[in-house]
């Protein structure tokens, strides 16, 4: 035989011992999973954003699951869903049967110095997110907030709900690094509640805000001009808010555009779900092709469509690779970063 007839005789062995060995393994899986149950916890209450978000993947990520295990939502409010992820990263199963979702702010407690933030955000298994996100400060249009301006010429109140959250935090470093004079009111268990408080006229509007959610919760609100946009949070203008300036356009300090840049890296994770560390690899990797699956699945685009909920995907690894680099930071940005999330909390 000669070596090149050996040589892929061999090759083709060892490709079929992988191919047994992979089959194996999706077999495992698949048996792992029938029969069982996930539960998801979303970290605030319902009819929120993560909520809306959380339950429209679990709606259609089970069929995309080997095994097709059924997939529970809970509720689980409390901290500004810093209960949520304390629950996931340390008290939850770690066998896959496990997920939560969770304010994208809390996951950057640990490094903002909160002592009650009892998790390490880079050993989490990341799943993904369904999209992107931009966020806003809205006033009730019936107040003289006309421009960006009117927030540094007088003071705006506005509905928060707990630390760690965007609303609770980026009112204050628009505070810190903008001259604005916004007023927390803070203690609201989710966004329906804050949305509520401004409807009663207990709050003038809110700062932080997902953009994407106001509009699937309150389209009548921006279709009746019943509130005004002043700015947004992201690195460019989104398309249906071209005439509003962003966050980075009105600060011209370099050191407080890099602040407000690490605060800023949490809106491409949006609304994220993770699993506990220590769930086994092959289970994990059919979780995230599970999720991948979904954003893919047309029923749940058209689910998602009927929401006004937006699809832009981020896998569990672009989050993994956003949190290294924010944990990174250098320590006189996270130093000022600590100072304004102690405020928030």
């Amino acid at each position: 035989m000669t070596f090149l007839a050996h040589f892929a005789r061999t090759f083709t062995a060892a490709l079929a011992i992988a191919s047994l060995a992979t089959a194996a393994k999706a077999d495992a899986v698949e048996d792992f999973y029938k029969g069982k149950t996930i539960t998801l916890v979303v970290g605030f209450t319902a009819g929120g954003g993560y909520d809306l978000n959380g339950r429209a993947v679990a709606r259609y990520i089970s069929k995309h699951i080997p095994g097709n295990p059924k997939v529970v939502v809970q509720n689980m409010p409390g901290a500004g869903s810093l209960a949520a992820i304390n629950h996931i990263a340390n008290l939850a199963a770690k066998d896959g049967t496990a997920l939560a979702t969770f304010s994208r702010g809390v996951i950057f407690e640990p490094l903002m110095g909160n002592k009650s933030a009892q998790f390490d955000a880079n050993a989490l298994n990341w799943i993904g997110s369904p999209s992107r996100e931009t966020n806003v400060a809205f006033v009730r249009s019936n107040l003289p907030f006309n421009t960006f301006d009117d927030l540094k010429a007088r003071e705006m109140i506005v509905g928060a709900t707990g630390g760690g959250a965007d609303t609770g935090t980026f009112p204050l470093i628009m505070n810190a690094v903008m001259g604005t004079k916004l007023k927390l009111v803070t203690g609201y268990p989710g966004a329906p509640e804050a949305l509520l408080a401004i409807d009663r006229g207990e709050a003038d509007g809110m700062a932080g805000l997902s953009w994407g959610f106001l509009k699937t919760v309150r389209p009548a609100w921006i279709e009746n001009k019943f509130v005004r946009v002043l700015v947004q949070f992201g690195l460019g203008r989104a398309p249906d808010l071209k005439d509003v300036p962003t966050a980075l356009e009105l600060i011209n300090n370099p050191e407080d555009k890099q602040l407000l840049e690490l605060f800023q890296a949490r809106l491409p994770i949006a609304w994220p779900i993770a699993a506990p560390a220590g769930v086994p690899a092959e289970r994990l990797a059919a979780l995230r092709k599970a999720f991948a699956d979904t954003m893919k699945d047309a029923e749940y685009r058209e689910d998602a469509a009927k929401q006004n909920l937006d699809v832009d995907p981020v896998t569990g690894e672009e989050i993994s690779e956003i949190l290294k680099r924010v944990y990174a930071s250098p320590e006189s940005v996270v130093k000022r970063a600590r100072e304004i999330a102690e405020k928030a909390r």
